[in-house]
């Protein structure tokens, strides 16, 4: 279990020290990518453009369709959340849609959240540990994440599918 937030008015310097140097934990646990990270190690990861995201998936059979979000990632400043969205989009592009009347709204929603990095729950994950007055102070300083190639790639492979159906519907409609 996580100690409480930080009272920062309370606490001395040595007992804030010893705080920010602990395991980053929720709920007994690590978020995937800070394993042997602490509190401190990761404000500095997101000082310097590191964030905690979720991406979406969804399924859908004919009259069914869900969409859910990922567990917690954590992105380093040097990675791009792309890597990670990918199979996520895919997922959902192969099984997203089939469903009436909600999969296709699902999928273009999954696609959207996806595309733009994933949903950033930074301020609620860091908060929840820290405090939220030193969580607004660390993200009013943080960088902007950076998108990165497979962000990038997967942003166009999803432009490319309404190019590649118009494209299929105009062959199709020629013979």
């Amino acid at each position: 279990m996580n100690p409480p937030p930080l009272p920062p008015q309370t606490w001395s310097q040595d007992e804030v020290t010893a705080y920010l140097n602990q395991p980053f934990l929720i709920a007994g646990k690590p978020v995937p990518g800070t394993e042997g990270m602490s509190i401190m190690q990761i404000e500095d990861e997101i000082l310097r453009g590191g964030r905690f995201r979720v991406f979406l998936w969804n399924f859908s059979v004919i009259v069914v369709s869900f969409q859910r979000g990922t567990g917690v990632r954590f992105i380093r400043s040097n990675e791009g959340p792309g890597l990670y969205a990918w199979p996520w989009t895919l997922l959902s592009a192969l099984v997203g849609w089939w469903g009436f009347p909600w999969g296709i709204f699902f999928t273009i929603h999954t696609f959207w959240i996806n595309c733009m990095g994933g949903r950033d729950v930074t301020p609620d994950l860091l908060a929840s540990v820290t405090g939220p007055e030193r969580a607004a102070s660390v993200l009013a300083r943080a960088a902007k994440p950076r998108a990165g190639f497979w962000l990038w790639l997967l942003r166009s492979f999803i432009l490319m599918i309404p190019v590649v159906l118009y494209a299929l519907i105009a062959w199709l409609a020629s013979l």
